[in-house]
């Protein structure tokens, strides 16, 4: 039930035998959200970590009169580990599509840092990877067109899900929409249109239905300038 969260961590540091052994013994509660179900509102007070198993979720933060998407999360993320030690939610925790989480208690995350302390630091590290995720996003809102910006989202949402398995052919499921899209990006859905439509003239996006397609993807790395080395991959073996 951790094949997704043991996948991304085995891909961006390393795991002993004994790490995964442990992962997989942790005890939780599966829940399947539907479209737009919250698993924790701002002002809520967390108790337990949800390890997402498949679907997309997202945070959001609601200023003014608008929202704001402050991040994606994919299968192997957990988005809340950060109530850990700040159990009260300062923005939504949202499921886009249907998705499915593991719920495991915080108590039980700490004994299993008693019990395997060199895990502290690979959670320690997601911490790290998700503020520099964070940094990424913020930078590219102050500094790049709409089509650098849309194009670096997809090209980092294909990296993520290639670390988990579930990147086929350059194509993954997508059950966002434009709406989604600009606001995570800081567009209005006119400007995100006419950008989304702008890629798939160049041929470098093909969005139907739920999936999404990248026909040319290291052109489209080329048009949005992406280095994904703030996601830390580990290095591969020569």
């Amino acid at each position: 039930m951790h094949q997704r969260l043991i996948a991304r961590l085995q891909a961006v540091t390393g795991l002993s035998q004994d790490e995964r052994a442990v992962l997989n013994a942790l005890p939780n509660t599966i829940r399947t959200l539907g479209d737009r179900e919250s698993i924790l509102r701002e002002g809520d007070r967390a108790l337990n970590c949800v390890a997402l198993m498949s679907g997309f979720l997202y945070r959001q933060k609601i200023v003014g009169d608008r929202s704001q998407i402050l991040s994606l999360h994919v299968p192997g993320d957990i988005p809340d580990l950060m109530t850990l030690y700040l159990p009260t939610m300062d923005h939504d925790l949202i499921s886009v599509g249907q998705s499915t989480v593991a719920t495991v208690p915080h108590a039980a995350l700490k004994a299993l840092f008693d019990k395997q302390p060199s895990l502290v630091h690979t959670f320690w590290r997601e911490t790290l990877i998700d503020a520099a995720i964070f940094r990424h996003w913020v930078g590219n809102l102050g500094a790049l067109d709409a089509i650098r910006r849309v194009a670096q989202l997809f090209c980092e949402l294909a990296v993520r899900l290639e670390f988990v398995g579930l990147l086929n052919q350059d194509s993954f499921a997508f059950p966002l929409t434009q709406a989604d899209i600009g606001s995570a990006c800081g567009l209005s859905t006119v400007h995100t249109n006419r950008t989304l439509q702008a890629l798939r003239k160049r041929g470098l996006l093909e969005w139907r239905g739920e999936l999404v397609s990248l026909p040319n993807r290291a052109e489209l790395e080329q048009l949005a300038e992406f280095n994904p080395d703030y996601l830390q991959r580990k290095a591969q073996p020569t």
